[in-house]
């Protein structure tokens, strides 16, 4: 089948680069130049030609480049790390203590009773309703904005 005439519109089976067959319609979505430019180069094949030798050599290259750094000490490599033992009088203070935790309700958070800007709407009805502004009904009906504004 090598140097077969290719005519638009015709279905035919090639083998890509990988191997493996795959039809396609000739013009559509490769054009005659393009099928017949990668038969050229070799990427893809007819099915009944052999597959091309593979142009990368089994197994890894070794580097060829230059270290950016030459290592002066090559031969004797990374030596352990030794910690002196610490004197006797530095082992009687103490080490570090744990972390205590300070759990602060609402009206502790910014000192004053008032929430945070960014506190929820229900934070901010219950703030107007301690000031004794609106009643918990009527606060549920403005927006989180009225109520920071009704606050100030």
């Amino acid at each position: 089948m090598a140097g077969r005439e290719l005519k638009d519109g015709e279905e035919i089976v090639l083998r890509g680069s990988a191997g493996a067959p795959f039809r396609t319609v000739v013009g559509n979505p490769f054009s005659r130049e393009a099928i017949e430019r990668r038969l050229g180069t070799g990427e893809w094949t007819w099915p009944d030609e052999d597959p091309p030798e593979p142009t990368v050599p089994d197994g890894p290259r070794p580097r060829t480049e230059a270290k950016s750094k030459p290592d002066p000490d090559a031969e004797s490599g990374p030596q352990p790390r030794t910690e002196l033992l610490s004197e006797p009088d530095e082992r009687d203070e103490p080490g570090p203590q744990p972390r205590q935790e300070i759990v602060s309700s609402p009206d502790t958070r910014t000192g004053t009773g008032r929430p945070p800007v960014n506190a929820p709407k229900a934070e901010w009805i219950d703030y107007v309703v301690r000031q004794g502004k609106l009643s918990r009904e009527d606060a549920a009906n403005f927006t989180k904005a009225d109520l920071i504004d009704m606050a100030d």
